[in-house]
């Protein structure tokens, strides 16, 4: 049996990713626009991301809810299956009140060749703050 590396090529540039969870600063200033990071990294199949919704509550918020909506991004072609971090632009109100809360996203996603649906949430425990914070929470850690 020969190999053939020529064989293989279509197939590396048709790598698989997998939205895996968001990322935002540890303070959050109400008023002030911040980085939601949504983070992908490979997997199996194809994923086809539809589009995600951010909200948050004060507290621990509520089990599978949104709270306040913040934004919704259609990702669509463009944001599936990459495997690059995606970044998107959202403002909690100015008059949130300080203390700690809590920042959830919903994504809406397609799994593999028959396209079965998913809602896969994540969430990030905050602190409302005087200053937008540098150092990002992750879901993921």
């Amino acid at each position: 049996m020969q190999f053939s590396i020529a064989a293989i090529i279509p197939f590396l540039a048709s790598a698989n990713a997998i939205i895996t969870g968001i990322a935002v600063p540890e303070t959050i200033k109400p008023g002030s626009p911040f980085e939601l990071t949504i983070e992908t990294e490979n997997y199996i199949q194809t994923v086809a991301d539809i589009a995600i919704a951010v909200g948050y509550a004060p507290g621990d918020g509520y089990p599978g809810a949104l709270g306040e909506l913040l934004g919704s991004f259609y990702l669509g072609p463009k944001n599936s299956n990459v495997i690059h971090n995606i970044t998107e632009t959202v403002t909690l109100p100015a008059g949130t009140a300080q203390g700690d809360g809590i920042i959830t996203a919903t994504v809406y996603s397609l799994y593999g060749v028959s396209h079965g649906p998913s809602l896969n949430t994540y969430n990030v425990t905050i602190t409302v703050g005087s200053e937008t914070s540098k150092t990002l929470k992750s879901s993921s850690a």
